[in-house]
């Protein structure tokens, strides 16, 4: 009996350093307007701000922050269902998906969780400025994406930036 063909691991890499290439400036160029999206986002005692951003090569398709949309929503997935609605929604499977946190692998209200919509989406990298810290959840969101073959970058040098919009949670 033939084994069965199992998805190609993701590849997960941390950049803790400005190391003046191309692709760190452009990944800090990028967060830095996720961070700016979750600062956009009205702060609540049970749940993170959260900033996202979807690019394609260099343009940028669609953003999204925590609760932007109805139904108490999180930032990759609002970047993702605005990115429906765009001339540039057809750019989104094989993006880059900005995040200021780790995608959720879990939502405690059942709703899908953002590692969901990025493996159905197509996306095929995501750069998280955070690991999700342990306030609400144990967060699995970067192993499912590796799991299911999506590269992920940790840009650890813009941590206290993308932690900063979280302040009330985390003081």
């Amino acid at each position: 009996m033939p084994s069965p063909v199992l998805p190609e691991q993701g590849h997960f890499r941390v950049i803790a350093r400005d190391d003046g290439s191309e692709e760190v400036e452009a990944h800090i160029e990028f967060m830095e307007l996720a961070i700016q999206q979750a600062h956009l986002a009205r702060p609540i005692e049970t749940a993170f701000n959260v900033g996202s951003l979807l690019v394609n090569g260099r343009q940028i398709i669609a953003t999204g922050y925590s609760r932007e949309l109805p139904g108490n929503t999180h930032a990759a997935q609002c970047a993702i269902e605005k990115s429906r609605n765009t001339r540039q929604a057809h750019m989104v499977s094989g993006a880059v998906l900005y995040s200021t946190m780790e995608p959720c692998s879990f939502r405690l209200s059942g709703n899908v969780p953002c590692s969901t919509h990025i493996i159905e989406a197509g996306i095929r990298q995501v750069v998280i400025g955070v690991k999700e810290p342990a306030t609400f959840s144990n967060c699995q969101g970067v192993a499912r994406l590796l799991e299911a073959g999506i590269d992920v970058i940790h840009l650890k040098l813009l941590e206290e930036e993308c932690l900063r919009p979280n302040i009330h949670l985390l003081s």
